[in-house]
């Protein structure tokens, strides 16, 4: 497998299919890794993916506390996310499904961790594309980013918004 550089423009609609689940979207792959340096992989199914006003794009993901990723994130501060194919739904479905906390969701999945270009958590050979991001800003609750619904819920159990600067873009060839 060779890894290509890609411009993040190529990526964006992938990353925008994939999470839109109102048109059979089965969501992205996150990747992190902790201190201990154990990688976990979960869905997400929302994003939001552009440009700001710097020279790199921005991701922009909501993570639980409950989550075991929520504590990798905050050890590392790094993450990939991974676009995965049709073929590997059912890999994803069990990484939104189950924690890492009580699986080794690589080793339940069949998935393959393989070292990233310029951040520690890993990608995934089994996804041709990737995005490598470091995290910039945390916004924790209590905040007005999330909609009134959310808000209801308790302090510990809404999401940390989470923003993070696009180091690289990747596709993976000859897969």
């Amino acid at each position: 497998m060779q890894r290509n550089k890609v411009d993040f423009a190529d990526v964006i609609e992938q990353l925008y299919r994939h999470t839109d689940f109102h048109h059979g979207g089965n969501g992205v792959l996150l990747t992190s890794v902790g201190e201990d340096g154990v990688p976990n992989a979960m869905t997400i199914g929302w994003g939001l993916y552009g440009y700001f006003y710097h020279e790199r794009p921005v991701v922009v993901a909501a993570v639980r506390p409950a989550c075991h990723t929520f504590r990798l994130l905050d050890e590392v501060g790094e993450f990939v996310v991974c676009v995965p194919t049709d073929e590997i739904a059912g890999a994803v479905a069990f990484c939104g499904r189950e924690s890492g906390r009580d699986f080794d969701k690589f080793a339940e999945t069949g998935l393959t961790p393989m070292p990233s270009a310029l951040v520690r958590a890993p990608s995934i050979a089994e996804c041709p594309m990737h995005v490598e991001c470091r995290i910039y800003h945390k916004q924790r609750p209590p905040h007005m980013i999330l909609t009134p619904e959310h808000r209801q819920k308790p302090v510990e159990a809404q999401h940390t918004i989470y923003f993070a600067e696009v180091l690289g873009t990747f596709r993976l060839e000859g897969k």
